[in-house]
């Protein structure tokens, strides 16, 4: 199926859920400081092995980074 993450598009396998997607992207999902949003919803990082991802979603992935 179809996404954008980041305003880029995806495709991804279907029943996809938040976890997995970021496995897929080779981010840690138990790492600190990652947010995520699903069509402009933010999604508490306790929902997102229940939150399966929709043909066409949108989701922004945001990190914290150190430094300055």
């Amino acid at each position: 199926m179809k996404i954008r993450v980041n305003g880029k598009n995806k495709e991804v396998r279907l029943n996809l859920n938040i976890c997995e997607l970021l496995i897929d992207l080779e981010l840690n999902p138990n790492q600190s400081g990652i947010a995520v949003a699903v069509d402009r919803e933010v999604i508490p990082k306790t929902a997102w092995k229940e939150t399966e991802l929709l043909e066409n979603s949108e989701i922004e992935i945001i990190r914290a980074v150190q430094g300055g």
